[in-house]
């Protein structure tokens, strides 16, 4: 697997609008407005490549040496990133891709599409689950999508040089020829529950 040019693939010719009032996105392209409760907010464009400096990855000795030095420099930023107003986490970032550049030349549907980013996620944070992380269904307001089981993962910070186990949840949503992918980071101290984790979902409406 070349996960640089995988990376690049995933990368649209565009840069979405977003019309962002008071509590709410609203995402040009594909005609969906997010509903945000008075927990999140805009994070600012920063901190995804703080993120990226701060971040020690896995060493991936499966993949190439040229293959590991290059996939970082081609992580891109999220549409927008969402972090609590309180704290750093829970965090959201939003992407938003084709969704052939997913799927490729199969006829993959969009659990398989959640399963297969888990498998792709695998490279950038170390699993310390002791099973296959499975996926589940999601219906909201008329959209399909799906949303994984929790994907636990050890934080290791470069800058405090300290560790900390976070939990990962990738939920994607498909959307005529796209499909809208949160990828969502928060820990046990700073965590996302079922219930706010549901209301954020039902706020998603086309």
């Amino acid at each position: 697997m070349n996960l640089t040019k995988e990376i690049k693939n995933r990368k649209n010719d565009f840069e979405p609008k977003l019309k962002v009032s008071n509590n709410r996105i609203e995402i040009d392209q594909i005609g969906i407005g997010i509903e945000l409760s008075d927990k999140f907010t805009l994070a600012d464009k920063s901190d995804f490549r703080n993120f990226i400096n701060d971040y020690e990855f896995p060493k991936n000795l499966e993949l190439s040496k040229k293959d590991r030095e290059g996939f970082k420099n081609e992580l891109f930023e999220p549409i927008f990133t969402l972090s609590d107003k309180e704290n750093a986490r829970p965090i959201i970032a939003c992407y938003l891709f084709n969704v052939n550049d997913l799927k490729g030349n199969t006829n993959l549907n969009i659990r398989s599409i959640t399963k297969y980013e888990l498998m792709w996620a695998e490279y950038i944070l170390e699993s310390k689950n002791n099973r296959r992380v499975n996926v589940i269904r999601v219906v909201t307001n008329g959209i399909n999508g799906s949303i994984s089981e929790n994907y636990w993962f050890v934080y290791k910070s470069k800058s405090s040089n300290s560790e900390k186990l976070s939990r990962l949840r990738i939920m994607n949503l498909e959307i005529n020829d796209y499909v809208l992918t949160f990828y969502i980071i928060d820990d046990e101290q700073n965590d996302l529950n079922e219930t706010e984790l549901k209301k954020f979902i039902s706020g998603i409406k086309n």
